[in-house]
């Protein structure tokens, strides 16, 4: 974890060798994936770059929507795809994994604030945040790339919503190749160091991800007081192992219990995961970007929902990684305290909701919140 104090620098050889001395193997581990991508979905892309422009990403849609066996003459980059993606693991269980989708899809807002204001945070730390700076990608029109991101969320967490014909699955299918081609340029563009750096968005930090989007969207949820059964905490987790499946995510570090989430974020923690310029960059993009997201036009009302989540996030992450993330000073303890018991409240006796609060809660927040065009995954004149 991240103090004040932390040192030295990310991925240094002190870092390294420190962690080494307490978490021994595992590091290596770690450091290995950093230097993986995406074999399979690297392969494709890779393919796809020989072929007129759209007849590939053409193969891939039509896969998705009617099955491999319906795309004329396949390659077998394609073919490889898609036996991984049809291969549904042992261990899913769709009746449990909507235990939790119905709880991270009724606490509304509050399950965006879990996500802007703790899971994302840790998601832009270093050095996982080099893919976004260098592209631009968040930091440009970022409501709207929120917005898109709420779409993959709720489609997630729908029921059955990661079934082979459901849209859950097509958008993880799309996001994956969005990985492939994004690692793909950045590695063409001469500017990135893999040495230093490891293979942009490689396995260890997609990894990461989602236990960012998973185990940390619950725990901020808790800090938020909304309260899970042991049924729905496991729901979500096992919902997100899914996920990392169809991302391509070696099985060896999709966690399976919230104990191998928590190591995974220690030994990632214990040699990089701090943060620097590009992390506060894109936490301040964010903030700035949520009144647009909500559609919260009055200037005064934007200004104090800005504060309100600075807020909020400094009482998720606590103050010494706030402060790391550039964040103002601000009382937060007794606004959070007040919050929660609020929340466990209404929770209790959900009749007390006020009307204007309703919008916020439930499925219908995420269904206003969500982008449904998939023009940018799929492309209105695809590259591939």
């Amino acid at each position: 974890m991240f103090t004040a104090t932390s040192s030295p620098a990310p991925l240094s050889p002190e870092r390294i060798a420190a962690a080494r001395a307490r978490h021994g193997s595992a590091v290596d581990q770690y450091l290995r994936h950093l230097q993986l991508g995406d074999p399979t979905a690297d392969a494709l892309v890779e393919l796809f770059e020989t072929l007129p422009r759209g007849q590939g990403m053409a193969m891939v849609v039509r896969a998705i929507d009617h099955g491999i066996e319906a795309v004329e003459d396949p390659p077998a980059p394609l073919l490889a795809l898609f036996r991984e993606l049809d291969h549904v693991p042992f261990w899913v269980d769709w009746r449990r994994m909507r235990f939790g989708s119905r709880k991270i899809l009724r606490s509304g807002l509050l399950t965006g604030f879990a996500f802007a204001c703790y899971a994302l945070p840790h998601s832009y730390l270093a050095s996982a945040n080099k893919p976004l700076a260098m592209t631009g990608a968040l930091l440009d029109h970022t409501a709207h790339r929120y917005a898109q991101t709420s779409r993959f969320v709720i489609e997630t967490f729908m029921p059955d919503g990661l079934r082979r014909q459901s849209d859950g699955f097509k958008i993880a299918v799309l996001v994956r190749l969005m990985h492939a081609r994004t690692r793909r340029r950045l590695l063409q563009s001469g500017e990135w160091d893999v040495e230093a750096w490891g293979l942009p968005l490689n396995q260890a930090h997609m990894a990461l991800n989602t236990v960012y989007f998973s185990f940390h969207v619950l725990r901020g949820l808790q800090k938020l007081g909304v309260r899970f059964s042991r049924a729905e905490v496991e729901g979500v987790l096992l919902t997100w192992r899914y996920v990392g499946h169809l991302f391509g995510i070696d099985p060896e570090l999709v966690y399976t219990s919230e104990e191998e989430a928590l190591r995974l974020i220690e030994i990632a923690s214990s040699v990089e995961c701090d943060p620097d310029a590009t992390s506060r960059r894109l936490c301040q993009a964010m903030f700035d970007a949520g009144p647009e997201y909500l559609g919260i036009e009055n200037p005064w009302l934007a200004r104090r929902f800005k504060s309100l989540t600075y807020r909020i996030s400094r009482h998720l992450l606590g103050d010494s990684l706030a402060d790391g993330l550039g964040y103002p000073p601000q009382r937060h303890r007794l606004l959070c305290s007040a919050l929660a018991v609020l929340v466990r409240l209404l929770e209790w006796a959900p009749f007390l909701v006020p009307p204007a609060v309703s919008r916020y809660t439930g499925v219908g927040f995420w269904l206003e919140a969500s982008d449904y065009d998939l023009a940018p995954l799929v492309g209105d004149r695809p590259p591939y």
